[in-house]
């Protein structure tokens, strides 16, 4: 065992110290791709965004609606921002009497101060929900 050790150390002396932070393996090429999905100054209901003044926190969100599910009639103050990550929904504005249906892979800014409500399609959905608001605010007005 001391032979080994000897021999170890012999080796590590003779090669010299590692440079600190450098690798023997490349470092991988970056191969990131970027694609926008969509830019807009509008609503789906052709209103300008509406961000809060003054400080604002943005707060992300998951909502999960089952097949055929409802949420609350309700209504946004600001600007919210939703991708549909699974599934189907189809949006009913009250208001402007009309309906929008939005499939996985898309991405559009809510109505805002207009009533509408979102149905999940046959099997469900799933959305991911991005706003700007206030600090410490919420992004709902219910009815």
């Amino acid at each position: 065992m001391r032979g080994f050790l000897i021999g170890a150390a012999t080796l590590a002396l003779a090669c010299g110290p590692a440079s600190p932070g450098v690798s023997e393996a490349p470092a991988p090429k970056a191969n990131s791709v970027s694609r926008e999905l969509v830019r807009t100054a509008e609503t789906v209901s052709l209103q300008p965004l509406k961000l809060p003044r003054g400080r604002a926190e943005m707060v992300a969100s998951v909502v999960d609606i089952p097949p055929g599910g409802t949420t609350t009639i309700h209504q946004h103050p600001w600007s919210r921002f939703v991708y549909v990550e699974r599934g189907t929904i189809r949006v009913t504005n009250f208001d402007k009497q009309d309906r929008l249906d939005f499939k996985a892979g898309q991405v559009f800014a809510e109505v805002v101060a207009q009533w509408h409500q979102g149905q999940a399609g046959p099997d469900g959905v799933h959305l991911v929900v991005i706003d700007l608001v206030p600090p410490g605010v919420t992004n709902m007005k219910m009815r």
